[in-house]
């Protein structure tokens, strides 16, 4: 009898904390709800597949690019494809890491131009034709020296992007580069055990650049630079890294080198005009009366950060509403206008632009201020 309650009682205790445990959700997943993922090993074959997506994608962003070489490096990542199979054979299905040192380096480098041309994809979106063109050219010299290279080690270093500190994609830097700083992410760029890896830059024909980056910090995933004070020429920046790696009895050996590269590009021109109109009260009332539109232009420096101007507006003392109109030009002589935009003078007036542009009015202190856009472009510096 005793033991007929006590087995009672443990039967109340486990239904009580099966309860609980449902209230917490502790049970284990619920139909319909996604359980946490592990990603599959990198294969030959996940990246012939990536590379085909890749390819294609460029392909499609190709043809609004007319004279880009983005069709020429969809063309490219083809070709990636076919010679990773082929290299591969009926390893495809076989974990990189399992591969040969030399087929594994090719699969790494392969798989580096899938992550570069998607960082590409993202970042050219909210860029001007000059920028989205030096863009590309930036993504063919990378996808060109990935296809160009060889040989390969047990740990193969491999750079796979170029980012800003802030970890944003990069592929060019505006004017003459001087006192950019940025980073290089990959694989095996660091053997702790062994010197610093080497950083060099050439130009597109391998002689070497002028002005040399200047290793600030490693890890084996990231190397960040500098560049020195000194005017780059308009070109390719390609960044050459010779990094090391201790073998037994050998003590640390030179891998094969890895490369990405920049380019150096002017910024694009633009100006922004505006018109700035004051509605004041109308003499015994009615919709009011527009006075002279107050016009000029913003200062230099539009669209490499934010300008910004104070303007007099002497039209009335209590204006009912601003309305304003602002044209932005371009390098190529084209142009684009947006308003007018009316608000109440007590409200401020904000208008997207043409170029990844914002303009702001502030009626409090009468100054307008034009910066780039959230969605401006994300490739340059």
């Amino acid at each position: 009898m005793a033991e007929s309650a006590a087995v009672t009682g443990i039967g109340k205790l486990g239904a009580g904390i099966a309860v609980a445990m449902l209230a917490l959700g502790l049970t284990g997943p619920v139909a319909g709800q996604a359980a946490p993922q592990i990603a599959p090993r990198l294969t030959g074959e996940l990246i012939i597949t990536q590379l085909d997506t890749a390819q294609h994608d460029l392909a499609a962003r190709a043809t609004g690019s007319p004279g880009s070489s983005l069709a020429a490096t969809s063309q490219k990542l083809a070709d990636l494809g076919r010679d990773l199979r082929k290299a591969l054979g009926k390893d495809l299905a076989k974990p990189i890491d399992m591969l040969g040192n030399d087929e594994k380096a090719q699969a790494y480098r392969a798989e580096a131009a899938v992550q570069r041309t998607q960082a590409f994809l993202e970042a050219s979106k909210g860029c001007l034709g000059q920028d989205v063109a030096a863009m590309a050219a930036a993504l063919a010299r990378t996808v060109a020296l990935k296809a160009a290279a060889s040989g390969g080690s047990k740990l193969p270093p491999v750079i796979n992007g170029v980012e800003t500190l802030d970890r944003r994609p990069l592929f060019v830097l505006h004017g003459a580069g001087a006192g950019a700083a940025f980073a290089l992410t990959g694989e095996n760029l660091l053997d702790a055990q062994c010197a610093s890896p080497v950083v060099s830059a050439t130009d597109a024909q391998g002689k070497p650049q002028a002005v040399q980056p200047v290793v600030t910090g490693v890890l084996p995933n990231r190397i960040e630079l500098k560049l020195p004070a000194g005017a780059l020429p308009s070109g390719s920046y390609v960044l050459n890294v010779v990094a090391q790696r201790k073998v037994f009895l050998m003590g640390c050996t030179a891998q094969p080198p890895t490369s990405a590269a920049l380019e150096v590009a002017p910024a694009p021109k633009v100006s922004v005009s505006y018109a700035l109109t004051q509605i004041c009260p109308a003499p015994g009332g009615g919709q009011g009366r527009a006075m002279p539109a107050v016009t000029g232009s913003m200062p230099e420096g539009v669209g490499r950060g934010t300008v910004a101007k104070y303007v007099t507006v002497d039209g009335c003392a209590d204006p009912l509403s601003y309305a304003i109109s602002a044209t932005v030009t371009f390098g190529d002589g084209h142009g684009s206008t947006v308003g007018p935009i009316s608000q109440i003078a007590s409200a401020g007036i904000t208008a997207g632009l043409p170029g990844g542009l914002s303009l702001s009015w502030d009626p409090s202190v009468h100054q307008l201020v034009v910066r780039p856009a959230a969605s401006s472009c994300k490739g340059v510096y």
